[in-house]
């Protein structure tokens, strides 16, 4: 009995062995000869095509085609690139470009706007992050691949693009009208120090020398004991891996890991560890700002930063982007640039949002099952993409007034004719409440005047009103009437928003004066975020009892 026991513990295994080595010799050998004939079958369609269609097909046309169309069944960051047409080729190695200051991405069938960049036509005009472009100048973008799009959008300083936009929350379309500026992509676009020694900076790109300029930034308000610090990662739509590493770098302790990348094949698993000691201290209270304008890079970093514990996340959850793209040479002009890998944080969580590539043609392996996950110090996040703020904080919403004085670039022109006005007029600026008169009061004089709801419906009266109507005498006395009426809703619709359209005035004001970095920093006293996290961090017990975790 013993003897038979032993042989079939000896066979069993043996023959179990077999069966799976023959069951993978199979599928290895099937799946070899599905990719023969799928290649065989490309080139007989290709070549048969030029061969004896009606017309005479240009074989590189023909080609590109042939590729979009595959990738058009993959995820949407795979694409085809031309060289000489590259998206943010430009920003990347000379850090400007002719545009209008929108991020692009696609989310199923949609292009959509990633963030607009701060002081940009686009951010200017009141253009946000999740627009749907539905059409760029006079080309329908259901079907425009990236890259394409991006090259439209591009252009020389001083020309014109139209864009119609479907917002979410809106039944109309929006047409925005933008003349292209020469948009420089700067990585620290602000830093400085705000009340309580709370140091601030902006990071707007993940570029070669983020990481660099960062730290400058800190070790630069260290200098005067700084007692908490705030990163504003809001609008950034990423860029280079190795910057965001460098960046965490800063805050995380040697040799922990990073971040871990896992794909289909050897090459594209990776784990990513701190390569230095952390130039921030353990006890310095630190808040990260997060919008879902914060992609790839950005989410990143904000995601390591909560997973160690490290950072206070505030703001809203971020856009989801996780996947991994390598980049092939195929000729001298043009790459592939393939989805290989995604991004997995310290503690387990996928970055990648599920909806982006709920289209594509494979089954997705890489989706961990897990929908739980723990930081250091055992506080639970939930999965399923992108990074969710510890604490919810937004700005305030636009309303339709506040974006139209935006889109008309009414703030700046009011800031241009206020300082010619007042000659050696110097920063910082400070406007009271009757600025906000004195800037309608501009603008009725100017005729610059906004269209309220009121307005568009006297304005619609002539179109329905018979004018062979006995009552029409009536009706245009109605229409006068209800014009004086207009005025002062006008006017009470103004005072609604005074708190915006003072921030929009400072804002502009500084610009003008000052520059970008000026506007910024004018910005911030009126950015319920930052305040929500200046009053986060000067609480070190509510820091505390958030990155804690739970007691046990």
């Amino acid at each position: 009995m013993v003897y038979s026991l032993k042989i079939r513990s000896t066979i069993l295994p043996t023959l179990v062995l077999f069966l799976i080595s023959g069951w993978a010799v199979t599928l290895y050998t099937q799946a070899h000869t599905d990719r023969v004939e799928g290649e065989t079958s490309m080139k007989r369609v290709f070549q048969t095509i030029l061969d004896r269609y009606v017309a005479e097909i240009d074989p590189e046309k023909l080609s590109d085609a042939a590729i979009a169309g595959m990738l058009r069944e993959l995820d949407p960051y795979s694409q085809h690139i031309d060289d000489n047409n590259s998206y943010r080729l430009d920003a990347i190695t000379t850090g400007e470009y002719g545009g209008v200051g929108i991020r692009l991405g696609r989310m199923n069938d949609s292009l959509i706007v990633i963030s607009p960049m701060d002081g940009t036509p686009a951010y200017l005009q009141g253009i946000m992050a999740g627009d749907r472009i539905v059409k760029i100048d006079s080309v329908w973008t259901k079907k425009l691949d990236l890259n394409e799009a991006a090259r439209m959008v591009r252009g020389e300083k001083g020309t014109t693009l139209v864009l119609l936009i479907k917002r979410e929350g809106e039944n109309e379309y929006l047409s925005f009208e933008l003349i292209r500026e020469l948009i420089k992509v700067p990585d620290v676009s602000y830093s400085g120090l705000l009340r309580d020694k709370t140091g601030y900076v902006k990071l707007s790109n993940f570029s070669k020398y983020s990481a660099e300029e960062l730290e400058k930034s800190i070790r630069k308000m260290n200098r005067v004991d700084l007692q908490a610090l705030i990163i504003d990662v809001r609008g950034n739509p990423g860029g280079l891996l190795s910057a965001a590493l460098m960046a965490a770098d800063l805050f995380v302790e040697k040799g922990a890991v990073l971040l871990e990348t896992r794909g289909r094949i050897k090459q594209s698993n990776k784990k990513y560890l701190s390569r230095r000691p952390p130039i921030v201290k353990d006890d310095l209270p630190v808040a990260i700002l997060i919008d879902g304008g914060s992609a790839s890079a950005s989410e990143i970093l904000a995601g390591i930063l909560q997973d160690y514990d490290r950072a206070v996340v505030i703001g809203e959850p971020s856009f989801g982007k996780g996947l991994v793209q390598t980049v092939t040479r195929l000729s001298p002009e043009t790459r592939l640039k393939l989805t290989s890998a995604k991004y997995y944080l310290p503690s387990g969580r996928l970055i990648q949002k599920r909806e982006i590539a709920q289209d594509v043609m494979y089954e997705d392996l890489l989706m961990s099952s897990d929908t739980s996950f723990r930081s250091d110090n055992n506080r639970r996040f939930e999965g399923g993409g992108g990074v969710e703020p510890d604490i919810v904080a937004e700005d305030f919403p636009l309303s339709n007034l506040e974006r139209s004085l935006w889109r008309s670039r009414l703030f700046f022109k009011y800031a241009l004719d206020y300082g010619d006005s007042r000659p050696g007029l110097t920063l910082p600026i400070h406007f009271d409440d009757s600025e906000v008169d004195s800037f309608y009061t501009w603008m009725s004089r100017n005729e610059l005047l906004p269209e309220t709801s009121l307005n568009h419906w006297i304005s619609d009266l002539d179109d329905v009103i018979d004018t062979t109507s006995a009552i029409y005498t009536n009706i245009l006395d109605l229409a006068d009437s209800m014009s004086l009426l207009e005025e002062v809703y006008a006017h009470e619709e103004f005072r609604k928003i005074k708190f915006q359209i003072l921030a929009g005035l400072e804002k502009e004001m500084a610009r003008v004066l000052g520059g970008n970095g000026a506007r910024i920093a004018a910005s911030l006293p009126h950015d319920r975020v930052v305040l929500k996290a200046i009053e986060v961090l000067s609480s070190g017990t509510q820091v505390q009892e958030i990155l804690a975790g739970p007691s046990e």
